[in-house]
């Protein structure tokens, strides 16, 4: 088998596929992947986002990370908001205005990073041309994507207090309306091909000019003069001085198992101590979706997601405890208050799922999880260009002095965790997710589900899932109602949902070669993409 890719859009899988048939590596067919991710599903990822991409390469043994999160613009000021801000959402903390200015419109968009990420990552690793490895999503923009569920129910989704409904969302600038609404002015139905000729257009120029050109070429002239004409606090230097940073990943461990993810403002330290927290408990022993496997998972969750609302914040800003994080020590002084029955954290809910993912596994043993996203997307859409930017001025607090308050070059915190598993020195298991704070808990299962119940990836993907990051557990209808009952009797708060797969969820991937044989699996919560290279 020449390798495996999943993620979210089948169609993109194809892409990564046929990159691996014609002789590309895992690094090449991430990347066309990638690409092809971006016209398949232009409101959960694309060329005005970020992402966080973390690889091992089988050649040398090294690890990395490229993160190339959004940076707030030149023009943000610390307080600028702070006396208009109407509070949070309830459901991930979402910062409140009457105008949705953070959510919404140029205000709400920071300096996008996604193509020198995947260009900088392309000229260190890939094999294959660059415009060879985006010619697949420029002949997808062309022909036309065929509207998923999934994205029809992405524009439907938008249904929090104090957050613009779809609509509202897709009508916020003209040229947005105009590429991604339906001639008759409706949202397009699944099943209608939807045309994105201006993306590809603006795809072909990508693809001559390599990265720069979007941000140091004509390309980048005519976004900046966009950005700035409309009241964005981006900037032409912001768009020309971005470059990703390149480093090392975040190590930890669980049952023998060398574990890397992604260092902070992602959120691979949150993982990476739950799973340690988690081995002073046999899981193995429990019946899977038991109340005590469940109420285990649960507390391990909740005190993680209490370190990460105190401590986590972009390094380059703020002082975050990392080493303590992923130590031995703070997963023992959890576990000791889990076994005395505590119940740490808050009851923050689980947030709405964006984003998306893919991993990439080739015979080498080379190997890619990336997670990018245009958080739910800003509505803005530069005349002629044809792409979305992201919105992720709305992570930000808005209240000066703390860990994520706003500041020009910041990052805001992201759960996204691609991460990698390894044994006696080789990368055996890599997954990652879409979908906000949810990411950390369905790639935290989809791993205890292979670790510690030996389920195949298709299975570890798809079996009953819980969300928890307080005192409130997310339930799936899978969940037995007996369990239900126990939790609660234990003390629990459970939302027991009326969704077998519940949309809140995030969509875990996996690739593993535990067993000796190279297998993938695509969580069906919404779109389900796996292939296979022979």
């Amino acid at each position: 088998m020449k390798g495996v890719v999943v993620c979210p859009q089948p169609r993109a899988a194809d892409v990564g596929v046929g990159i691996l048939g014609r002789g590309g590596n895992a690094f090449d067919a991430a990347v066309a992947t990638a690409f092809s991710q971006m016209v398949s599903d232009p409101f959960m990822c694309g060329i005005g986002g970020m992402g966080t991409l973390h690889y091992y390469r089988a050649g040398t043994g090294a690890s990395g990370m490229v993160d190339f999160y959004n940076r707030a613009g030149a023009k943000v000021r610390p307080d600028m908001w702070e006396s208009d801000c109407k509070g949070r959402t309830e459901i991930s903390g979402y910062s409140l205005f009457d105008d949705y200015r953070s959510e919404i419109g140029y205000s709400a968009v920071m300096t996008p990073g996604t193509p020198a990420g995947l260009g900088t990552f392309h000229e260190q690793h890939c094999t294959m041309a660059w415009a060879d490895l985006i010619a697949p999503a420029i002949a997808q923009a062309d022909e036309g994507i065929v509207v998923t569920p999934h994205m029809a129910g992405v524009w439907a989704r938008y249904r929090q207090p104090g957050i613009p409904d779809g609509m509202t969302r897709i009508r916020k600038t003209a040229e947005c309306a105009r590429v991604y609404l339906h001639p008759d002015g409706r949202f397009f139905e699944v099943g209608e091909t939807m045309r994105l000729p201006d993306y590809a257009r603006t795809l072909e120029r990508l693809a001559r000019g390599g990265w720069r050109e979007f941000h140091e070429g004509r390309l980048g002239d005519e976004i900046a003069r966009d950005l700035e004409a409309n009241g964005s606090y981006v900037t032409r230097a912001d768009l020309a001085e971005y470059r990703p940073q390149l480093y090392p990943p975040l190590e930890g461990s669980y049952r023998g198992y060398l574990v890397r993810s992604n260092p902070p403002p992602g959120s691979g330290a949150t993982l990476i101590e739950m799973l340690q927290i988690l081995e002073h408990f046999d899981l193995a022993r429990l019946d899977h979706s038991s109340a005590r496997h469940i109420d285990l998972v649960a507390r391990a969750m909740a005190a993680a997601h209490a370190d990460r609302n105190e401590y986590l914040g972009d390094p380059r800003f703020t002082d975050v405890p990392t080493a303590m994080l992923v130590s031995r020590e703070r997963a023992a002084y959890w576990a000791r208050r889990i076994e005395r029955g505590e119940f740490p954290g808050d009851e923050r809910q689980a947030p709405p799922s964006c984003t998306t993912h893919l991993c990439a596994f080739d015979e080498q043993g080379n190997v890619v999880s990336l997670t990018h996203t245009l958080g739910t997307a800003a509505g803005v859409v530069t005349p002629g260009l044809g792409f979305n930017y992201n919105n992720s001025m709305k992570l930000f607090d808005p209240i000066p002095g703390r860990k994520n308050s706003m500041a020009p070059g910041k990052a805001r915190t992201t759960g996204m965790v691609p991460t990698i598993l390894f044994k006696d020195g080789k990368p055996v298991l890599a997954a990652g997710a879409p979908g906000g704070s949810v990411i950390i808990s369905a790639t935290l299962q989809a791993i205890l589900n292979m670790v510690d119940f030996g389920m195949s990836p298709v299975e570890a993907v798809t079996v009953p899932r819980i969300h928890c990051e307080g005192k409130g557990i997310h339930a799936e209808a899978t969940v037995p109602g007996a369990v239900v009952a126990a939790l609660r009797a234990m003390g629990h708060k459970v939302v027991h949902s009326a969704h077998s797969f519940e949309p809140i969820m995030s969509r875990a991937h996996i690739i593993s070669t535990l067993g000796g044989r190279m297998r993938g699996g695509a969580d069906p919560r919404g779109g389900a993409g796996v292939g296979y290279s022979w």
